[in-house]
């Protein structure tokens, strides 16, 4: 069995170890090129489920104007901050949002069903935001 499954931390030491030394022929190449594979899908993945938080408070903030509130707000909020963080740290990830919507949103809505109860009738088919409305600055202040 090879390092890199039978002990996965240890196998990143040794391999992060290896590279600083410059012994790639000592280096399970199959091993690394999949793990970079997979650091590029979670940060895929973390954009999408970012995209999938806002727009489900979105929803919540315009389906349910009665029970705004602090909390929503801060949470789009963060959400954005988020969302603009990893863009900037990975740039080449903004195309990747149009192709992510769909998906955020069919996942915003099962949230958003979960957490106020609402019909799945209340909730068009399509994403009824476009993402330059989804990460602007939209005014989410809470009138109380």
């Amino acid at each position: 069995m090879k390092l890199y499954e039978a002990d996965f931390y240890r196998w990143t030491q040794d391999t992060s170890d290896r590279l600083r030394r410059g012994e790639f022929t000592e280096i399970d190449l199959s091993a690394l090129v999949e793990e970079v594979e997979d650091l590029g899908k979670r940060e895929k993945n973390a954009l999408e489920s970012r995209l999938s938080v806002l727009i489900c408070h979105l929803l919540k903030w315009d389906l349910q104007p009665g029970k705004r509130s602090n909390s929503w707000q801060a949470t789009i909020a963060l959400q954005r901050s988020r969302v603009e963080r990893l863009l900037k740290q990975s740039p080449s990830l903004g195309p990747f949002l149009r192709e992510a919507l769909p998906g955020a949103y069919a996942d915003a809505v099962l949230r958003t069903i979960q957490e106020t109860g609402l019909d799945r009738k209340a909730f068009v088919e399509t994403c009824p935001y476009g993402i330059e409305e989804i990460l602007r600055t939209k005014d989410v202040s809470v009138h109380c």
